[in-house]
Order: C-alpha cells, then sequence, then structure tokens
C-alpha cells in the first residue's frame, strides 16, 4: 500500500464560521477524519505547515511549501497539498519551477465550500487527489472537479462554481472518473534527476494598462526598485506608443536594468512581439514576451529566474526555456 503525505496550508477547505466570516480553522487531520473513504486506498500520514486563507500566501510560504516536498520526496510515494482556491495556481506554478524533474505526484487541491458545508466539493476533491497521488503519476498538479491539471497551465475561472480550474492553453492532463479510475494522457515525462532548486526573487510587480493610463505610474513603479515589472497589455501585447506613450518607461525600465514582461489580458493565446507597431516597439526596448504563460506562471517564474540572475538577455533566456510545461513550444 502506497504512503502519501498530507501538507495542510488552510482555506476555504479548512473553514469554520466566525464572527468575521470564514476562517481557517480546521487541521489536515480534521479533514482527514470526514473522509471515511479514505480508508484501505492508502498510507496516509499528515503535516500542517499553515493555516491561513491563501489570499494571505507569500512567496516565503512557497518556500517553505518547497522545503517540506523536498525533504518528503525520499520518505513518500506522493504529496497532497491541501490549499484555499484563490492562490492555488500561484503557488502550483512556484512549486513546478523550484521542484523540477519530480519522480512522484506533487497535488494541490482545495475546495469552493468548507469540507464542513451541506453539499461541500471539498470531500470529493480531497478523495480525487488522493487518487490521482496514488496513481503515481509525476510532477505537480492541481485537482479539482474531476479535472486533473498540469500546474503551470491551470487558473481559477469562477469565483464560486465548482468547475472553478480550467487548463490555458493547454489539454487536460486527465480526469477522475465517479467510479475513481484516474485516466492520464499521455505527456512529456521528466527522466532527469531530481534537482530541487528552492530560491525566489520576489522584488517584482504587476501593472494591468487601461486606455488613457497616465505613464507617471510606470515611472513611479519604475523608482521603487523593482528587479522585474510585469505588464498586462492589451490582445497580442500592445503597448501604448502616442497619447500617453509608454515607450519613455520602457526605455527608462531598459537603462535601469529593470525587466519587463508582457502577458495578455486575453487568457488564452500567445502574446506575440512581432506584429503591430505598438508592440515590436516595446520589443526593441527590451520588453520580452510571456508567450502563452498564464499570469500565475509568469509571475512565478520570474521570480525564480531573478533569484538567479538579474542579466536582461540571461532573464530573457531563461524565460523563454520552457522548464515545466509552461508555454507551448
Amino acid at each position: 500500500m502506497k504512503h502519501i503525505l498530507m501538507l495542510s496550508t488552510g482555506g476555504t477547505i479548512a473553514s469554520e464560521p466566525t464572527d468575521h466570516g470564514l476562517s481557517p480553522e480546521l487541521s489536515g487531520n480534521d479533514l482527514l477524519a470526514l473522509i471515511p473513504e479514505l480508508e484501505g486506498l492508502c498510507r496516509i500520514s499528515c503535516k500542517e505547515i499553515l493555516n491561513i486563507d491563501s489570499s494571505n500566501m507569500q512567496p516565503e510560504h512557497w518556500i517553505r511549501m518547497a522545503h517540506a516536498v523536498s525533504e518528503a520526496q525520499d520518505a513518500y510515494d506522493g504529496i497532497v497539498i491541501t490549499h484555499g482556491t484563490d492562490t492555488m495556481a500561484y503557488s502550483a506554478s512556484a512549486l513546478s519551477f523550484m521542484l523540477q524533474n519530480l519522480q512522484k505526484p506533487i497535488i494541490l487541491t482545495g475546495s469552493q465550500l468548507s469540507i464542513t458545508e451541506e453539499g461541500t466539493d471539498g470531500k470529493r476533491n480531497i478523495l480525487d487527489a488522493f487518487r490521482t497521488a496514488v496513481s503515481g503519476i509525476p510532477g505537480v498538479f492541481i485537482v479539482f472537479c474531476g479535472r486533473i491539471l498540469c500546474g503551470t497551465r491551470a487558473k481559477k475561472m469562477y469565483t464560486k462554481d465548482f468547475d472553478a480550474f480550467h487548463s490555458i492553453n493547454a489539454e487536460d492532463i486527465g480526469r477522475i472518473r465517479e467510479d475513481g479510475t484516474v485516466e492520464v494522457k499521455d505527456f512529456p515525462r521528466q527522466i532527469k534527476d531530481f534537482q530541487p532548486d528552492i530560491r525566489l526573487n520576489p522584488n517584482i510587480c504587476t501593472l494591468t494598462l487601461l486606455p488613457g493610463m497616465d505613464p507617471k505610474l510606470f515611472d513611479t513603479v519604475l523608482d521603487l526598485g523593482y528587479d522585474g515589472i510585469i505588464l498586462e497589455a492589451f490582445g497580442c501585447g500592445g503597448i501604448p506608443n502616442q497619447e500617453r506613450s509608454l515607450l519613455p518607461c520602457l526605455k527608462k525600465a531598459q537603462e535601469k536594468g529593470v525587466i519587463v514582461v508582457i502577458v495578455s489580458q486575453c487568457p488564452y493565446e500567445a502574446v506575440d512581439l512581432t506584429i503591430y507597431d505598438v508592440n515590436v516597439q516595446a520589443a526593441r526596448l527590451g520588453a520580452v514576451s510571456g508567450l502563452d504563460m498564464t499570469l500565475e506562471t509568469v509571475t512565478a517564474k520570474l521570480m525564480w529566474v531573478l533569484a538567479h540572475t538579474i542579466e536582461p538577455e540571461t532573464v530573457k533566456t531563461m524565460m523563454h526555456t520552457c522548464y515545466a510545461g509552461e508555454f507551448t513550444i
């Protein structure tokens, strides 16, 4: 019988009503006690590493999770992480870059309703997460509402619907059927040795472009001393270059050595900085395409890359190197 470790971090799944709204109160063992269907599926150990709403999740918490996973690799056949849904995609992406070439399953899951609420999706999601962990599929995945999603492709698309997470610009890795059968599609698997690289540079920020945005906002952000800025641009990467042009800001960023990565406000398909005047000029001033990566993935990847180097050309090369299935080649 396989031995699976559950790491609990809080989130809605572990929440109980308080006089100031739902708040994480239940331990990992409390969650497991409510799912008798787990009996006989595998041996389970449980460790609580956090008990927070995932809106409070920080890069330092990702590092703590990554260390916990790395330290458990030899002792367990897989790991399930219970997590709040709001930042789960960020956490899955961060773990994917810090824990490459995994030979075992790392499964994140949570719920839209507390596990103690009537009609909760929490029990099903935890059970499905353990079923997926027992299947032995190696890598970092989110399991939610019967879907198995690559950790660097998942995005929360609904605030309340049970089918909250979808795979962006890639197919689901697999599904868990109603009878508990785990079906996994063929996907590229790592054959290199597991090598944790647990470091992040959180000194980045994101700016969402709006029509008429004052370039002074960009200049103010530049003056705050960030190592990287993610710009959520229009369409396939459009940056205003006439009235209220942002090109002088990009030039200033280039001169300061600040990395600017362009992602699209469109959830599907890729940034392409080779098509229009409004993005070709941005590329010439050093802007880096985020390709078809999600904002969550670009955020985690840029933090990981900047922990290795702040040299612009090396950063660009690393951002355009596929480490964990994060973009379409």
